[in-house]
């Protein structure tokens, strides 16, 4: 196992404003960047995520690429797994806001399949 992996934002999707769930057009999205993290999680010990360059991020794109790992991953394994070295704070505000809402979403869909096994 590789000790590091380096995922440069900016660098990825060519922007200083990332923005779009899923792309249909081949562009970069949220998802390009949630599958890196995923495809990389087990090959490397710490997987660190850079946004130099980047000024603001739109909501889903942040949910996609970075919140949605958490229905793959737990937050404690995020939490280990991740590291955001030059993150400032409004894009920890974001990534915050994203990973509240997306641990909500999993516990509403995790309830209701309960509810429906009754």
């Amino acid at each position: 196992m590789e000790t590091e992996c380096k995922i440069n934002v900016y660098e990825i999707m060519g922007t200083s404003t990332p923005a779009g769930r899923t792309s249909e057009s081949g562009e970069p999205s949220g998802e390009t960047i949630r599958n890196l993290i995923i495809e990389n999680w087990e090959k490397h010990e710490k997987l660190s995520i850079y946004f130099e360059g980047v000024m603001q991020m739109t909501r889903p794109f942040v949910d996609e690429a970075f919140a949605k790992v958490l229905e793959v991953y737990s937050l404690d394994q995020f939490n280990q797994k991740l590291h955001f070295p030059d993150a400032n704070d409004r894009i920890v505000k974001s990534l915050n806001d994203a990973i509240k809402l997306r641990i909500k979403i999993i516990k509403m869909h995790k309830d209701r399949a309960e509810e429906e096994a009754l």
